[in-house]
């Protein structure tokens, strides 16, 4: 047995232990298995542009709407500008794309992680054994539910 394959049994057997508790040496196994994933599947003009086009729809649709309520009289013509940002920002990308705002391109059902990466993960995660396919989306999860707990047992 490879010691990357003893190293990832003994953190199994320590995630059985305590199914909460994730381990320093798990969260590193984890972060490896996203860059990979973010070099696999690198970041889009979505993800690179995403604050500044997040900035731009908000000014854009503020604008709209004081333009929108001077020239038009009634109330509630000020409430369909101030739903563009959840249109475009939202809706679009998730119709489009099938894309979380503000989640990594990797996270996504039809990214896979290889067959490696897989392994790995249901080796840390008892509940995913019967999996055949990982989705970066569900990876996505377990990363962040992991990251989560990290930063909660290194604060608390």
């Amino acid at each position: 047995m490879h010691s990357f394959e003893q190293g990832a049994t003994t953190v199994s057997r320590q995630a059985q232990a305590h199914p909460d508790a994730v381990t320093f040496q798990q969260l590193l196994m984890l972060e490896g298995i996203a860059r990979r994933l973010a070099r696999k599947y690198p970041p889009d003009w979505l993800e690179r542009q995403g604050r500044p086009l997040y900035l731009l729809t908000l000014a854009l649709s503020f604008l709209s709407a004081a333009l929108l309520g001077l020239a038009w009289g009634p109330w509630w013509g000020f409430l369909i500008p101030l739903f563009m940002p959840t249109l475009v920002l939202v809706a679009l990308p998730r119709l489009l794309f099938g894309r979380v705002t503000g989640r990594p391109r990797w996270a996504h059902p039809l990214a896979t992680l290889d067959r490696q990466d897989a392994e790995l993960v249901r080796r840390m995660v008892a509940s995913m054994r019967s999996c055949s396919s990982i989705s970066g989306e569900r990876f996505f999860e377990i990363w962040r539910r992991a990251r989560q707990l990290a930063a909660y047992r290194h604060h608390g």
